[in-house]
């Protein structure tokens, strides 16, 4: 999940490296280095800390001219996050970064000390520099050193290497985290773990297949297979994304930004996956994933963090409509059970950056067993999108805060339209449709409301501030979002807190409850809504605070709460349908509420500690 990108041509490397670092940061931020040729020189600097710290010594020195560069920024896995553990890693002439972890790394260590080598930090990602140096002592050339070095990993990864024997060269290899390249239109190439550091440049880009080793240089790419060296053909892809959606647009914080653009994120995915030509309410655009869909008999989904609370949704949404078994696995336990599926069942991968390594571990394994599967995913060319059988894209866009919002939105959107292409021909079938078109806009008036849901959750998250911690409950379509409230509230306040099913409570977690815990209830006027409010008086009689989140018309619940954030009603609308689109109101708020919150204790919201956006190792 480490943020990777390399450059040579006719720009500034340092200047296009620590731009594309910015863009990644995202992707790790424990530590940052840049390494680049000077003259036939190889300089590397590098920092513990955010991407700051290196920007900072280019502003104060004299900036090198360089035309040949790699750069990364780390999420630590193998080694503390120190100056010393960052990459670039150096040895000998050779110079690499990685992503990824090196599995037999402890075997690979004892051999190359064995051969007098030392190496100096705590990384496994270093020894492949000692690799490829030994290859290339061998009289081996770079391209092939790489090669050969590479055949000796294993587990999961990406690496990109440059050498002071061959100047202007970098060699990349893909297998598992994923490496992008395009051609400058100035003259030059571009490397990246992900398109977004590319894009200022050109919207032209080739995502590397597994096992795929790329040769950049000032005047071109090349593609070669790794286990053969032989060369290969790759095509470039047009991405739609632009570098104005990668700005923050006047919001203080990219998180903020990305809450408000739900209602567009909404309107973007259903017009991408519904054919609206089409007189039937709902009706999937042609693709394969459409027809894996209206086969299956039985799905098991199978994610991870928000995308797993998004498939929890999904088995309430396609159960209720569409009548068809779900089942909802978390991928980093699927993986290692030995499941039953029978003929029928269809296997649904989720995955906000289609490089979810646990799911796609999931998705490859199944596969071999002649199992379908297909994939939601919000990244175009991801590695999801490319193995599974088939597989659907959400329109939110870029996501640049680390916590995910406008793309568990975008995923809920996906699911729902599942459930009614899947539902038999209704008037309740209909009457979702309906109301589903008209979601943005009431999304869109609630956020942009100088006394709706940003006022509302300010004064909650004041009122609250001081909380030892919260617990996040709910019934039905409210329990996945209580979940999905807590988890955010974790990952960007790092406050504690909990997501129950209301229902549980008495079964051992009510036992934390007294007058410093704040409950948040999730409490849409539901078929549910008489049992929630009977936990709510439950953890009220032990003294807790209660923030409940609501129907604006509900005022027995507001003379029962201490802070009240009110939410649409939907009022004249089929119990069903009212139900069921009550999420798309109840995640908002709990993304408010957690930023709120965050900002008041002056955490780093869109970079929150420990964390990474894309979650490419196990």
């Amino acid at each position: 999940m480490c943020g990777i990108v390399g450059y040579v041509g006719q720009r500034s490397a340092i200047e296009v490296l620590l731009k594309g670092l910015k863009r990644l940061e995202y992707r790790g931020y424990d530590s940052t280095g840049v390494a680049y040729f000077e003259k036939n020189q190889i300089k590397i600097q590098k920092s513990e800390g955010k991407l700051s710290h290196v920007e900072n010594f280019f502003k104060n020195h004299p900036t090198p001219i360089a035309h040949c560069g790699i750069g990364h920024t780390r999420w630590a896995t193998h080694g503390k996050p120190t100056t010393q553990n960052a990459h670039p890693h150096r040895a000998g002439h050779v110079v690499l970064v990685h992503n990824g972890i090196i599995e037999n790394y402890p075997r690979i260590k004892s051999e190359l000390v064995a051969k007098g080598h030392r190496p100096i930090s705590e990384t496994d990602s270093e020894l492949f520099g000692f690799l490829v140096l030994d290859e290339m002592n061998d009289g081996h050339r770079l391209v092939e050193a790489v090669r050969r070095a590479f055949l000796k990993l294993e587990g999961s990864g990406g690496v990109v290497v440059m050498s002071e024997r061959e100047p202007g060269l970098i060699v990349g290899v893909r297998n598992g985290s994923p490496l992008v390249a395009a051609i400058d239109p100035q003259g030059g190439v571009m490397i990246g773990s992900d398109a977004q550091p590319l894009l200022e440049y050109t919207k032209e880009v080739y995502f590397l297949e597994n096992e795929d080793v790329v040769v950049a240089q000032a005047d071109g790419l090349q593609f070669f297979e790794l286990k053969s060296g032989n060369p290969v053909t790759r095509l470039p892809q047009t991405l739609d994304w632009t570098p104005e959606r990668l700005d923050k647009q006047g919001f203080p914080h990219y998180m903020l930004k990305e809450i408000h653009e739900q209602p567009v994120a909404l309107v973007d995915t259903l017009n991408s996956i519904l054919d609206r030509a089409q007189s039937d309410s709902f009706s999937l655009a042609s693709q394969p994933g459409a027809d894996l869909l209206r086969q299956a008999q039985a799905l098991t989904l199978v994610a991870c963090g928000t995308s797993w609370h998004a498939a929890l949704l999904a088995k309430y949404w396609l159960e209720q409509f569409a009548q068809i078994p779900v089942n909802v696995e978390l991928a980093s336990e699927f993986r290692y059970r030995t499941p039953v599926l029978k003929s029928g069942h269809l296997v649904v991968g989720l995955s906000q950056s289609g490089e979810t390594a646990d799911t796609l571990a999931v998705i490859r394994d199944l596969k071999k067993k002649g199992i379908k599967t297909l994939g939601l995913t919000n990244v175009r060319g991801s590695t999801l999108q490319r193995e599974a059988d088939a597989c659907f894209l959400t329109a939110a866009g870029p996501e640049i805060g680390v916590a995910a919002t406008k793309t568990f939105l975008a995923q809920l959107m996906s699911v729902l339209l599942w459930a009614g292409t899947l539902a038999p021909k209704t008037p309740t079938r209909d009457a979702l449709f309906t109301e589903i078109l008209k979601l943005p806009h009431h999304l869109k008036s609630e956020l942009e409301s100088e006394s709706g849901l940003t006022q509302s959750c300010q004064s909650a998250a004041k009122k609250f501030l001081n909380a030892k911690g919260f617990f996040f409950i709910g019934r039905g379509y409210s329990f996945p979002i209580a979940l999905e409230g807590a988890l955010k509230l974790k990952e960007i306040a790092y406050v504690h807190s909990e997501g129950y099913a209301a229902g549980e409570l008495k079964h051992g977690p009510i036992a934390m409850i007294d007058d410093q815990m704040v409950v948040v209830v999730l409490v849409p006027r539901d078929h549910w809504r008489e049992k929630t409010i009977s936990s709510l008086e439950e953890v009220k009689a032990r003294g807790a605070k209660i923030l409940s989140i609501g129907s604006a018309l509900d005022d027995g619940l507001a003379n029962l709460s201490d802070h009240m954030i009110q939410i649409p009603d939907l009022s004249g609308v089929l119990e069903p349908v009212r139900e069921a689109l009550m999420p798309f109101f109840l995640a908002p708020v709990i993304q408010l509420l957690s930023y709120e919150l965050a900002v008041l204790k002056g955490t780093d919201v869109d970079q929150p500690r420990n964390l990474a956006k894309s979650v490419t190792v196990e």
